[in-house]
């Protein structure tokens, strides 16, 4: 499916007063409203990946309809929100190292499996 923003917020908003019996918004709880924009967009995935730029990066959540733009330092994955430099510095490293941690764990798992280190039990 190949919608633009604003026809993707639009669509859930049909698709959760459609549920809710086409009530208007205001008479529609916020937990309604979550379980039903959730259901619509597990049925209609969409890229929600960032999109990249050299000393940027702009992501789109689809829950909210709003983006988020963040300051990066190029070629690295360390972002930070205006304003927030010291706090986006530390997510950043949080986050790196849970993804190398993962990847540290798989290479010791094949090391393991070919034998050319101990088990760690």
């Amino acid at each position: 499916m190949d919608l633009d923003f604003k026809e993707d917020q639009l669509a859930i908003e049909a698709h959760v007063r459609m549920r809710c019996g086409w009530r208007d918004m205001d008479e529609i709880s916020e937990e309604e409203y979550l379980e039903y924009a959730i259901e619509y967009m597990q049925e209609n995935p969409f890229a929600d990946e960032p999109v990249m730029l050299p000393r940027e990066a702009i992501s789109y959540d689809r829950l909210s309809g709003e983006f988020t733009y963040w300051k990066r330092i190029p070629r690295t994955n360390f972002y930070w929100e205006p304003g927030q430099f010291w706090y986006g510095m530390r997510m950043s490293l949080w986050c790196n190292y849970v993804r190398i941690g993962r990847f540290r764990r798989k290479i010791r798992s094949l090391a393991e499996y070919f034998g050319l280190i101990a088990p760690a039990y």
